[in-house]
This record gives C-alpha cells, structure tokens and sequence, in this order.
C-alpha cells in the first residue's frame, strides 16, 4: 500500500472512530416524544403542581442561597404508593406521561413527573450540577405534602443517575435506574449505590453500549437487593418505551414496585 493509500485509510478510520464516539456521547439526545393525543391525555388525567427547589448554591459551598427555582410537575392518580419518575435529556417529563397514566391508572400509585430546572416548563437554567437536589425537592414534596411514606425512585439515564444519588441519602422503597451513567457531572451514582438499601433494578439495551458499561458497574456496586434487565438493541432511557420491548418494559417495571 502507498504512503497516500495507507493515509487515506487512516483517515478514514479516524473518521470513523469519532463518528462512533460522536454517536456514543449524543445517545440520549435522540428521544422520542410521546404523540400529541398521549400528552392531552395524561394532562387531563394528572393535575398540575408546583415544587420549589434550592437555587444554583450547591449545597456547602459556602454560597449564599437565592430565591428557589419553580419546577413545573405533575400528580397521577392517588394511590397509597409514591413513584417519581425523573426524565432524561434533551426530553422533559411528558416522556413518562403515557406510563405514568397507566401506573396511577392501577390504583395503587401516586405518580409525580417533573421538569428539571431548564426543562420543560420548569423555572431557571439548565444546570446539570442541581439534578439530584431537583429530585430532592420532589421527594419532598411527595412525603411531605402529598403525605406519602412509601416512595420509589425511577429514572431514565441522567434522571437515573440521580434517582440513585438520592435515593442513598433519603428513605425510598426501592430504585430503578434505566440506562443511566455511572458518573455524570457532580453525581456519582456509582459511589452512592452501595448506600442504597433499597431493592434496586438496573435496566439498559444491549447495543447501548456506555449504558451497559454503567449497569455493569453498578450492578457490581450495589450491596442491596438488585436485579438487571438488558434488551436487545440500542433503545436509551424513555426511548425503550418506544422500542418493541415497551409491554415488557412496562410489565417488569409494574413487577418490581408491586414486589417491593
């Protein structure tokens, strides 16, 4: 082969290698949006509420706190059991609203969907550094207004990562984290896990490949009661309830907050 040949070649796998990182990186800014008969649905199933959560200070950094950021949320049914369901991005809540209607719809759930700040109608900017005390707030809301003991913690890639971050500081009935990283900005889901007493269920997609890295981690982190779940293909976060295994999904997420 020619100097120019083998050039050429290099180039090309160059080229290749950063197109795949390139996909790898953008995986969870490609989700699917619920139809618009979907989200009419679940907002006239669902009523509107407001929580306010900390402003940018984070939490001992010696900052003083300004006025709280308004995060937009909706309740689901009104069931003796609390689910939070935390989105992923670029998505904002609505990407649970189908699942969220049918959970509430069972009677056994209360089921908050909620913005993250920057999301959504959600007050402030995006602030990746402030999703788990978003969660935080929300948790509160349902044990202390909605008066709910009993809360599990559901989410979908970032808003996995914080589920499990909260859910090794506060008291939750068990977590389920879909296709989250391990490690995202300040949240470090994989040193909280072992924390975590709850029961927890660590799903991702076989050809979601940082996804499964990350659930392999975790899965080997949790001291808890834990089980796994991989579907074939590449499907992230909220987009598995787009993907040919949603029934499945749905059912084997119904079996674990039943169980637990």
């Amino acid at each position: 082969m020619s100097a120019i040949s083998r050039a050429r070649a290099c180039s090309a796998l160059l080229l290749a290698l950063l197109a795949a990182l390139f996909a790898v990186a953008c995986a969870e800014d490609t989700g699917a949006k619920p139809s618009a008969d979907a989200i009419e649905t679940a907002d006239s199933a669902s009523r509107e509420v407001h929580i306010d959560s900390a402003s940018g200070t984070a939490p001992g950094d010696g900052g003083v706190a300004g006025t709280p950021v308004s995060l937009d949320a909706h309740v689901f049914g009104a069931g003796p059991t609390g689910v939070i369901l935390a989105h992923m991005r670029p998505a904002d809540q609505t990407s649970w609203f189908p699942f969220a209607t049918r959970l509430a719809g069972s009677g056994d759930f209360t089921v908050l969907t909620f913005d993250f700040r920057g999301f959504g109608a959600s007050g402030g900017d995006k602030a990746f550094d402030r999703m788990d005390a978003d969660l935080a707030s929300a948790y509160t809301y349902m044990r202390d207004t909605l008066r709910i003991g009993k809360v599990f913690l559901v989410g979908a890639s970032i808003g996995g990562t914080a589920s499990l971050v909260v859910g090794a500081r506060v008291t939750v009935a068990g977590v389920v984290s879909i296709s989250s990283p391990a490690q995202f900005e300040n949240m470090d889901a994989l040193g909280a896990t072992p924390r975590i007493a709850a029961p927890t269920l660590f799903i991702a997609s076989r050809d979601d490949v940082s996804a499964l890295r990350s659930l392999d981690e975790l899965v080997a982190a949790a001291l808890g009661p834990k089980d796994q779940q991989v579907y074939d293909g590449n499907a992230h976060g909220t987009d598995l309830f787009e993907s040919p295994h949603a029934s499945e999904l749905e059912q084997r997420l119904i079996d674990f907050l039943t169980r637990n």
